[in-house]
């Protein structure tokens, strides 16, 4: 379940309870942290290495472990984000120092920051793409049980939303993604459709087919899945996910400066939100709920969509190609049309890895937050504090709408903003394209950027998915 030991010891036991081999790394929940004086006395280490914001001791303790002290010095003002950040860089020294065996002693063990911090350390010891640990050992030891949001869930699901970007792309198909969301619906009584592609084709989900047409390894899906919808009075909550398994940009192919090395995330939506639905089902969400994931994969073939092309939508709606590297909104729009008629829901959420634009406005620390009314903000600002994950929020804008709008048809799948100012606006109006494809209440985030580690230096991360903004919307969407 890459659910590492959690052992909970007292401060006088502490030495004594070390392992063979096995290195004690020490960490502050504060500044001038009494319990970590009290540590520092018992193996005699003096203060020996310092920079912003945290501090490092290193030396032996009396039984002859190594062991490392990490405490914040000065953090007014610091972000959780910040902290996460500077002790992912601080690591790397840890990291470099040959240790095969760690233990990590926690002072505040009723911090959720504290917890958080240990899943980064957890983390950085583990292999890129695997998310196995590479160490012998790894143990969490505290003076109590540590408190976290549904910790055995979330750490389970978020491991796997990370194993799912990062796995291989002939292999995480959209088949293997509709086989593996079955195996789940079967062990936890969810009710489970897959449409394949003669069914998208019959009802007329012609932008999803389209996308996926060229593609015979990751052809065109529509998962749908619910759990706890029949002969319930409340009407329940959607989630949808992109998932574009593989993505050359189709005909209008994408150059290596494009991130086509990189492309096997553009299922991270898919895999966001199967998780969150996952999470959410395990831990006893006791409200209706329901998954919709269209997925396919984007080639560059003989069958490959054509730019040009006028496509009518499942809703009616006609939409011309005007580029076929802007397919994620494609399969979108017609699950959103699809999954909204079949579910009636009260509240949509979207998750997708929709636009380069979404890094190149808000980096490699942000996630692009679209539509959520004023407590929603307020309520995810709050939560992504705690988990130290970065949100901005994008109400609906009357001219990022209409930068859809085309002479040629209802509407353009590669909108832009007109004058000088073509390259801006990118997620916005990519957004503002699924708004026509849907009437209920709809959240969307582009984790382009966050989901994947495009910075080398994003915490508790190595090559490849981040694990963001898993944590956060796992508990957002817990309180919906």
């Amino acid at each position: 379940m890459n659910i590492f030991p959690e052992v909970k010891v007292s401060i006088d036991k502490l030495l004594s309870s070390l392992e063979s081999e096995e290195t004690l790394v020490v960490l502050s929940s504060e500044v001038d942290d009494k319990v970590v004086a009290k540590v520092r006395d018992l193996c005699c280490l003096p203060l020996r290495k310092s920079g912003r914001g945290l501090s490092i001791s290193s030396g032996t303790t009396p039984s002859g472990h190594a062991c490392s002290i990490i405490e914040w010095t000065d953090v007014d003002g610091l972000k959780f984000i910040e902290k996460r950040w500077l002790l992912n860089a601080l690591v790397k020294n840890l990291e470099s120092g040959g240790s095969k065996r760690l233990a990590v002693f926690i002072t505040d063990a009723r911090s959720r920051q504290q917890a958080i911090l240990a899943d980064d350390l957890y983390d950085v010891f583990c292999d890129a793409v695997s998310c196995e640990l590479k160490l012998e050992s790894f143990r969490v030891l505290s003076a109590g049980d540590v408190e976290d949001f549904h910790r055995p869930v979330r750490r389970l699901h978020f491991t796997d939303f990370k194993k799912w970007v990062n796995a291989n792309p002939d292999e995480m198909t959209s088949i293997e993604i509709a086989t593996r969301l079955e195996r789940f619906a079967k062990k936890h009584s969810c009710s489970y459709e897959m449409l394949d592609e003669k069914a998208i084709r019959d009802k007329g989900l012609n932008l999803l087919a389209a996308v996926g047409q060229a593609s015979e390894r990751s052809p065109s899906r529509l998962v749908l899945l619910s759990h706890g919808c029949e002969g319930s009075k409340d009407k329940p909550l959607l989630l949808v996910g992109k998932g574009v398994t593989f993505d050359t940009g189709g005909i209008n192919v994408k150059p290596h400066e494009r991130f086509v090395n990189c492309m096997k995330n553009d299922m991270g939506g898919a895999a966001l939100m199967s998780q969150v639905f996952m999470a959410l089902v395990a831990s006893g969400y006791d409200r209706p709920i329901a998954l919709a994931i269209p997925s396919c994969e984007n080639l560059v073939a003989q069958n490959s969509m054509k730019p040009g092309a006028v496509i009518t939508a499942y809703n009616g709606k006609k939409v011309v190609i005007e580029h076929t590297d802007a397919e994620g909104r494609l399969i979108l729009a017609d699950a959103l049309s699809y999954a909204e008629e079949l579910f009636d829901p009260r509240q949509i959420v979207v998750a997708a890895t929709l636009t380069t634009a979404a890094m190149t406005q808000f980096s490699n620390f942000y996630t692009p937050a679209h539509f959520l009314n004023e407590k929603q903000k307020a309520d995810l600002t709050k939560i992504g504090e705690k988990w130290g994950e970065l949100f901005t929020y994008w109400d609906h804008f009357l001219p990022f709408a209409h930068c859809n709008d085309t002479p040629i048809s209802d509407l353009t799948n590669m909108g832009r903003m007109p004058g000088a100012l073509p390259a801006s606006g990118g997620s916005m109006i990519a957004a503002h394209f699924l708004k026509n494809f849907c009437d209920a209440p709809m959240a969307h985030f582009d984790i382009f950027a966050s989901t994947w580690n495009w910075s080398g230096s994003y915490p508790g991360a190595g090559y490849g998915a981040t694990g963001a903004p898993f944590n956060s919307l796992f508990e957002w969407v817990y309180g919906l």
